[in-house]
């Protein structure tokens, strides 16, 4: 899929963005698909995942680097981070906790602020780092609010927007939403993004009607589009393992 065909995924912008959608509803295949893009187009970036499979296919990708993450045996050398402008993080089994995957990954983003490099932060499961949806975690608020200076951008990934802070979503300038059922999330997405429920002006219902399984809907906070799943699956090139 090459030329015109191609998804603009805009990724010259340098912004923060917002990808959600219920469990099972295809984020990780289309989120797997966008870093494959920051890669093509030579961007550094860190994946943060919570899970030992949903990504491990990137490390096909050339000069990617794969960290086995547990908190028994901690990284000693962050600098050496600097060394890899691709990485992927996963856990190193399915059984270590996941505030202690967290607190590792924090350490990590951390030091990758101060640091002088630009980075893509792919947070998987971004709600889990905020204990109260109304009160962000402080270094990722410091990011949204800061990072496009620094060239540091977050990309929030959640399957559970309700958990997630408004306010760093409120910093995000594409949010990328899937097909929802439950109709609080339906509400909560409307909140965000006019015309998810329904499109009163035109008469016409809402996007979240028009989305089949795996489409994507984007939203830049002026227009809508819906990115197709075979346009998505025809773009992806390696593996999906989640």
């Amino acid at each position: 899929m090459e030329g015109s065909n191609r998804i603009d995924l805009h990724l010259d912008r340098p912004v923060h963005r917002m990808i959600a959608a219920p469990t099972g509803g295809g984020k990780s295949f289309f989120v797997g698909m966008m870093v494959e893009e920051l890669y093509r187009h030579k961007k550094p970036f860190i994946v943060l995942d919570t899970k030992t499979d949903n990504h491990r296919g990137l490390v096909a990708l050339h000069d990617v680097k794969h960290l086995n993450i547990n908190p028994k045996k901690p990284l000693k050398n962050l600098k050496r981070l600097d060394e890899y402008p691709y990485i992927l993080c996963t856990p190193e089994h399915r059984d270590i906790d996941i505030e202690d995957i967290l607190n590792m990954y924090r350490e990590i983003i951390r030091y990758m602020w101060r640091s002088e490099q630009d980075r893509v932060f792919v947070i998987e499961e971004a709600h889990n780092y905020n204990k109260n949806a109304s009160v962000p975690d402080a270094l990722f608020e410091r990011i949204a609010r800061e990072g496009r200076g620094y060239g540091k951008l977050a990309w929030f990934v959640t399957q559970r927007l309700q958990n997630f802070s408004q306010l760093l979503w409120s910093q995000c300038t594409y949010t990328y939403l899937f097909r929802f059922i439950i109709p609080s999330d339906i509400r909560y997405c409307a909140s965000m993004v006019p015309g998810f429920d329904v499109r009163k002006k035109e008469g016409l219902p809402g996007w979240n009607s028009e989305l089949d399984d795996h489409d994507v809907l984007v939203w830049d906070g002026r227009a809508a589009e819906i990115y197709r799943a075979d346009s998505i699956a025809a773009m992806r090139k390696t593996k999906h393992m989640g």
